[in-house]
Order: structure tokens, then sequence, then C-alpha cells
């Protein structure tokens, strides 16, 4: 089939309207949070086809942003796959391209490797087009997406890779049969199970730690943070942590299709069930893993990190972990704040992301809750709401920090707590102080380099790590000592940064801040002048 591509820029064909399958929601990959056209179902229920979406450059892994198509080079070739056990129904492309020359012409071809081809002949003109391929050869496993472009006597295109996307409707696994199977469909571009409820509350007292190794061993696996749900039959997969007095060692087992099981006789053999889950590749193993049996699996690794020697501050975080990924984690304390399970879930997708970032799990690190109890000599990575943290952090902080507080805490907004606080109630939006969040790097007055990614009072934590670890672009921006972000937008304060808000705003911020003295100082007063008149009326009266 051949498209003309109009001069307008944007076009959208339906090639193959017999074996197009309908399109549900996207997800998009890389700047983008990934969205499930269909909510989860119980992991036993009835499976439900979804689509995906994922740009050219998260399925190349590249950082280029453009691809080249002229003489010399005639096609570019992108593979991808689908997780074992799905059945594909439908793929669709979005090409962006844009002319090299007025001379640009010739023809653009796409295909899926054995399948049919479309063809576009595109005008000297940059383009946008959306159309359906024949999906007949997409199949479990390896596929591959072709670009190729027929020159004749044309100049080529760029082809770019961030606005271009393949999206695949496909029917997930009925569950999966081997750890090594359950491996192949976490790492799958499509119909992997990204939606994951960990349960690790037969943990006893580590069960922070077995939380967080389960989340990083996760990340590691799919190349991304996965989507952690705090019911199990929301989620496409759960690993569930306990204690089993007949074990004999620490073990990984697949317990049904649809649950990891991670055991021990005791805590410490189940926090260490969850470092071999963390550390160790699962391909080629069946139904259990054990210490004996991962001494000849290969290191969970994940290539393809930034340098982290080349940033400092939360530069080298996000670029590489640093310098919390030292030594395996074993000179970094994570701090979990707060008792809310969704506050949790945000908490350790941050360390998700950042365990992903360095390229390995942080096996040796010391998980908690507690401020008062990290060892000494260890860096910290505090993670949790500002009203949940300890008040020495933030007087510790250096100055862009506090600065980037005090502006985060303007957007959000405030609970009512006295009437006067009504005048201010309809100030910001709801939907951007949800997700603001403020993220700082320093080293305190013990030497030790401190970490802190947090929420102001009024904004969802939850959501705002969940979005900062899911986003690529939000991700790979953080620098400096103190950033503030929100659901699109990342601000970095600097050494010198001051609060140069309006007086007009600070003096807002003053009376949010104390509303509840000052209604009672006005009460005071009002009193005070009522008993006055009270008291000149009663003379008055008195003369007369």
């Amino acid at each position: 089939m051949t498209i003309q591509t109009g001069w307008k820029a944007v076009m959208c064909a339906v090639a193959a309207m017999a074996l197009a399958a309908p399109i549900a929601g996207a997800s998009p990959q890389g700047g983008e949070d990934i969205s499930i056209s269909e909510d989860a179902q119980a992991v036993d229920a009835e499976r439900v086809a979804r689509s995906e979406e994922r740009t050219l450059a998260a399925l190349l892994a590249s950082r280029d942003t453009t691809a080249s198509l002229s003489a010399s080079r005639r096609e570019v070739r992108i593979p991808f796959t689908l997780a074992p056990g799905a059945q594909a129904s439908g793929a669709e492309l979005v090409l962006t391209a844009r002319p090299r020359s007025s001379a640009s012409g010739g023809r653009l071809e796409a295909f899926i490797a054995g399948g049919r081809t479309i063809t576009l002949a595109p005008q000297a003109q940059p383009f946008e087009a959306r159309f359906a391929l024949y999906s007949e050869s997409l199949s479990e496993g390896g596929n591959l997406l072709v670009i190729r472009f027929d020159a004749g006597e044309a100049d080529g295109w760029e082809i770019d890779l961030r606005a271009s996307r393949l999206r695949v409707t496909a029917l997930p696994a009925a569950g999966h049969e081997t750890l090594a199977s359950l491996e192949a469909a976490l790492a799958a571009h499509f119909a992997a199970p990204r939606r994951v409820h960990i349960d690790a509350a037969g943990a006893g007292r580590d069960r922070l730690a077995v939380e967080a190794l389960a989340a990083q061993g996760l990340a590691l696996r799919m190349g991304e943070v996965p989507v952690l749900v705090s019911r199990p039959e929301a989620a496409e997969l759960v690993v569930r942590a306990g204690i089993d007095p007949l074990s004999s060692s620490a073990s990984i087992a697949l317990a049904d299709p649809y649950t990891v099981r991670l055991a021990g006789a005791d805590a410490t053999t189940v926090t260490a069930a969850a470092r071999l889950f963390a550390a160790r590749s699962l391909a080629d193993t069946g139904s259990r893993m054990t210490p004996t049996s991962a001494l000849s699996a290969p290191r969970l690794t994940r290539t393809g990190g930034q340098d982290g020697a080349r940033g400092d501050g939360l530069q080298a975080l996000a670029r590489a972990g640093a310098p919390f990924a030292r030594e395996q984690g074993g000179r970094a304390a994570i701090v979990l704040a707060g008792e809310n399970g969704d506050d949790r879930l945000g908490g350790l997708t941050l360390v998700a992301r950042a365990a992903l970032a360095s390229g390995s799990a942080w096996l040796y690190a010391w998980y908690g809750s507690d401020l008062a109890s990290v060892p000494p000599a260890h860096d910290l990575l505090v993670l949790g709401p500002m009203a949940e943290l300890d008040n020495n952090l933030m007087r510790a902080a250096p100055a862009e920090l506090r600065a980037a507080a005090q502006a985060a805490s303007r957007r959000v907004p405030r609970e009512r707590r006295s009437y006067g606080s009504t005048a201010f109630a309809a100030e910001g939006s709801a939907v951007t102080g949800a997700v603001t969040g403020i993220g700082g790097l320093y080293r305190d007055d013990q030497g030790r380099t401190v970490a802190v990614l947090t929420a102001p009072e009024g904004a969802d934590f939850s959501r705002a790590a969940r979005r900062l670890a899911r986003s690529s672009d939000l991700w790979t921006s953080l620098h400096g000592s103190a950033v503030l972000w929100d659901a699109g937008t990342l601000t970095a304060f600097g050494p010198t940064a001051r609060d140069h808000a309006p007086l007009g705003a600070r003096l807002v911020e003053m009376f949010r801040a104390h509303d509840r003295l000052l209604a009672g100082i006005a009460f005071g007063i009002a009193v005070l002048l009522l008993l006055a008149g009270s008291a000149v009326n009663r003379r008055s009266t008195a003369r007369a």
C-alpha cells in the first residue's frame, strides 16, 4: 500500500483495515509514564489485551535523537521484543521525519520483518504519519521493525526517533511456567508484566530491606522502574517474601504462574533470598533457585548508564547512583520515612530508579525508617514526605535547598485549618500541587553525603516520586545541589539561591503558616474592643 503525504505535515492513514485491531490507550516510554489501556485484573482473572507505545529511541536504547536515511544508508532496523506467551493483535507506527533538503523525496517503506510493506511517498516537507502496520508476522520473542528509503534520484530524510513511536496491541501471557520465562517477560518491550505487588510483611524486621531489594531486582530486569501497586488484585505479578521453617536455605521459587516466592528459615535468610533475587539473573532457571544453583548464574546488571564521574551532586546520583552505589551500597543508609503505604511505594520506586542508574543493586545498604538508627559513617539517602522527616535535615541543609522548599510550599494548596485560612483556599492548582517534589544533596557536619528527595506539606509525595522515577527527562535533568520538580519541569537552585518571592506572596505564606495564631490574636482584639465598648456605654448611661 502506498500513502501520499500532504504539506500539512500531519497525516493519519489506516492500512490493512481487516487486519488491524482496535488500539486502546498508550504507554509512552523514555520521558513519559507508561499507562496501560486496561487496569490489570486479579492475577488469576481473565486476561485483557492492552496497547503500549514506545519511542523508537527507547527501542534502540540510543542517545541519538535522529536517524538519517540517504543513498548511503538505506534503512533503519529497530529490534523489539514481545513477552513470551503474549499474542499480538495489532501494530501501529507514528513516523515523524523532516527532509534533508528541498530535493528530498523518493519513497519510505515501513514493515515488520516477515510481513507486508506500507509505502509512503512524502513531499519535501516535514511530516508526521500515523498508520497501521501489517502485524501477521508479530510473534513472541524478538521482532524487527524496518524503515527503508527507496531513493531513486531524490535526497533523503531525517527520522525523529524521539517523536516516532511504535504501538503494539497484545494479549499478555497466561502466567509463566519458569523463572527464566518470567525474566524474559519482564525484559520485553511489549506485553510485559509491569504492575507488581511486593508483599514482604512475612519478612519480619527486615521488611523494608526485602522490599527495596525486590524492587531493584525488578527494575534491573525490566530496564525501567516497575509500577508498584498496593493491592495484589491490581497486579500482573506478585513478589511475596516470608519465613518458611521447612526451608533449608534461601530460595527463589515460582509459587504459581503469577507469584514469585522469596523464602528462608528466618528473617536473615529471607533477606538473603531477596539479595539473591537482586544479584543474580534467572536465565536458564526452572521453577526454583537456591544459593547453590546461583553460583553458576550470571550477575544481574544493566549496562548503558552514564559515567557518574562526569557529574557531581544530584547529577552524579542520576547518572550512576553515586555515591550510594559504592561497594554495592555497603556505605549507604536508605531511610524510607513515613508510615503511609503509598509513600513507601513512592520511596521504593526512587530506590529502584537510582539502582538502575548505577547498573546493579545496592545489596549491602542499610534500609530502615528511623534516622536515629542509621549506622555511623554511612551516607544518607532520605526519602519521604517533608512532614515525616527529621527537622535537623532541613536545618543543616544549604540555603538553596531551603529556598527550593519555600518555593515548593507556595505551589500547593494548604489544608483549611480555621476560618482564617479560608481566604487562601482557592489559591494554587490541586493538580499541579499534587505533583511537586524537592531534591537536594549536601555534606553534613559529620562529613556524610546526605541526599533528600521529598515533597512539601499538601503535595502527594508518592505521585511526585513516581513521576520523577518514571520520567527519563526529569531524572536525567537532576543536577546541582537542589531542585524543584513538578509533573513536567525541573528547576535547579544554585548556591546563591534566595527566596525572591514578591512581598505579597511572602505575606500570604506567613499568614498561612501562622493562621491559627493570627486568628487568636484577632479574636482577642475583638473581645477587648467589645469589653471596652461595653464599659464606655455603662459610663455614658451612669452620667445620664
